[in-house]
């Protein structure tokens, strides 16, 4: 029997969503994740609550909202966003409880790996050379270990160092044109996302070797949906939408019983759960799991006794939201099994563009284009409500057809509550990031 509580290694990608051959998508080169979701834990309804890299990581490492924790727009450069002082980022809580913190490679959600709490910080580098480091100094760690691993890949300009695939064979997402710079774009991405599936079977290989994998927790996900139009940035499921596999020691294969409930044979290994589940349920979870009391007002609520097979009341309904990106553009939405309401609070551009446009986003105007937006849907209306069972794609809104009033109402009431509940500062007008806090003082005191 285990005395020690166990190692955590997370895995996390920038803008990977989904685009993965164990969530579906036929010809990407992921096995040796695909091989670790088969044999562990995959989430089917896993979402972050907020589409933005900043926001999205504050709050998987928190619990807690961003309009809550403070990370309400980008932690990098002049955008200056960083966790409230009292806001307690899991490798502080865990290196309270005597574990080892280390970070590997990119940590975008708050001012310095410091504040989030680790005692160690790795030089940050491709995937390639993350996989190095973490393999060459594993000898090193002190146990029980806490260690994130943060992939850059496949943000734009998608880094790899795999040969990539021929442009017919991409899967192009259902949402996008099939064009010829989508497709370029995807051929890229593609091969930076088989990049990093390398360098993560190299280091499930190095834990084997070193004889930790059974007393080690991994988990793999990213931070929110890949960066194309429509999904990086949006609150459309296809920009909220995480993948989130688990390998927890003892909780891995199937027994015969819960082989029998899923349909699934029992030699199969893995189990799927599809429930919902968001970034802020993790914290909980595993501090749950750790017998570690939680610091107070989290926003999510664990999902272990889900995991151990006890009983548990899973959500109805995820909320989800967005202050800055590029610019101001407040959203706040609630998605239940079939409905989506998004509530836009500022006439902004439907479609954003990211901010490094030459390098990164080139591609965005010829979509744009390619979609047909006309002038009337440039810009956000007032309310986006989207039957999922009928319009998965979400491209038929119904917030102005009266037949829906009812439907469109109590969904708004809903989402009101949860922002008055988790005392959203937007109800009370708008927003400043770090940015104008840290400007207009400086503009003060000339």
């Amino acid at each position: 029997m285990r005395t020690q509580r166990p190692n955590i290694l997370v895995f996390i990608c920038h803008d990977l969503g989904r685009y993965l051959g164990c969530y579906g998508v036929p010809g990407v080169r992921t096995p040796h994740i695909d091989a670790f979701a088969a044999s562990g834990l995959l989430f089917e309804n896993s979402f972050c609550v907020a589409p933005q890299c900043s926001p999205s990581r504050a709050a998987l490492w928190t619990g807690r909202y961003p309009h809550a924790n403070g990370v309400v727009g980008m932690a990098h450069t002049e955008y200056a966003n960083d966790l409230k002082p009292d806001e307690r980022h899991l490798a502080q809580v865990l290196a309270g409880h005597g574990y080892e913190t280390r970070l590997f490679g990119v940590q975008h959600e708050a001012s310095s790996p410091e504040r989030c709490g680790y005692q160690h910080a790795h030089p940050r580098g491709s995937c390639a050379e993350l996989a190095d480091a973490f393999c060459g100094s594993l000898a090193q760690f002190s146990q029980p270990f806490f260690a994130q691993i943060g992939f850059f890949e496949p943000h734009r300009p998608f880094p790899s160092d795999t040969e990539p695939l021929d442009a017919d064979e991409v899967a192009i997402p259902p949402y996008l044109p099939d064009i010829p710079v989508v497709r370029e774009d995807l051929v890229d991405m593609e091969a930076s996302i088989a990049s990093i599936d390398k360098a993560f079977g190299r280091v499930l290989a190095a834990l084997e070797t070193a004889g930790l994998a059974d007393d080690t927790v991994v988990v793999f996900t990213a931070d929110h949906g890949i960066p194309f139009p429509l999904s990086k940035m949006s609150l459309y499921d296809a920009g909220i939408e995480v993948p989130l596999l688990m390998r927890i020691p003892g909780l891995g294969a199937s027994s015969a019983a819960s082989a029998a409930e899923t349909g699934q044979p029992e030699e199969a290994g893995g189990r799927r759960f599809g429930e919902f589940v968001t970034h802020a349920d993790f914290v909980p979870t595993v501090l749950e799991m750790l017998g570690i009391e939680p610091p107070p007002k989290f926003h999510g609520r664990s999902y272990w006794s889900l995991l151990c097979g006890d009983e548990y009341g899973p959500s109805d309904c995820v909320f989800v939201e967005k202050t800055y990106h590029v610019y101001y553009d407040p959203m706040r939405a609630i998605r239940t099994e079939r409905w989506k309401l998004i509530a836009n609070f500022e006439f902004s551009p439907r479609i954003e563009t990211p901010p490094d446009f030459l390098n990164n986003g080139k591609s965005y105007p010829e979509i744009s284009v390619a979609l047909d937006v006309s002038s009337t849907g440039l810009n956000h209306p007032p309310f986006e409500l989207f039957d999922l069972e009928r319009d998965p794609l979400e491209q038929n809104n119904l917030a102005e057809d009266p037949d829906y009033a009812a439907i469109r109402d109590g969904l708004a009431r809903r989402l009101r509550a949860w922002m008055e509940e988790t005392e959203d500062p937007l109800l009370d007008g708008p927003m400043v990031q770090a940015t104008y806090i840290n400007r207009m003082r400086a503009f003060k005191s000339l």
